[in-house]
């Protein structure tokens, strides 16, 4: 009886700890994302100095929070994202729009990606 309290004691704080590491992905991921919105915005109205001080918040905000995202995201992600906000940052400050919002979109759909990968269905399961 004693076996059976812990082991099941064991498995809520299991699925206690996924229910919290994956609302914690998606406010992570969400807020990242409004980020990179907002530096779209900028660029799509040509406010190039503020789509550069968005870039700096978003690097800063990425860097923050990467080496938590990097425990439920595959490196090459990380990596990915990583380049393409560095790449960003240097299209803003030379002001070429088809490429910074290329970078965004990159960047959007790197995050989107993550959390699709840790949503609890079916086909993440198997």
């Amino acid at each position: 009886m004693k076996s059976t309290i812990i082991s099941f004691s064991i498995f809520m704080l299991m699925i206690f700890c996924i229910i919290f590491s994956i609302n914690y992905l998606n406010s992570i991921c969400t807020r990242l994302q409004n980020s990179s919105m907002q530096i779209e915005k900028s660029i799509q109205l040509n406010s190039w100095n503020e789509a550069y001080k968005s870039s700096q918040d978003f690097m800063a905000e990425w860097k923050k929070y990467s080496p938590k995202l990097s425990i439920f995201s595959d490196h090459d992600e990380m990596e990915d994202i990583n380049n393409e906000s560095y790449k960003l940052m240097n299209h803003i400050l030379y002001k070429n729009s088809e490429e910074s919002l290329s970078s965004t979109n990159i960047i959007q759909n790197s995050l989107e990606h993550i959390l699709e990968m840790q949503r609890l269905n079916i086909q993440n399961l198997l």
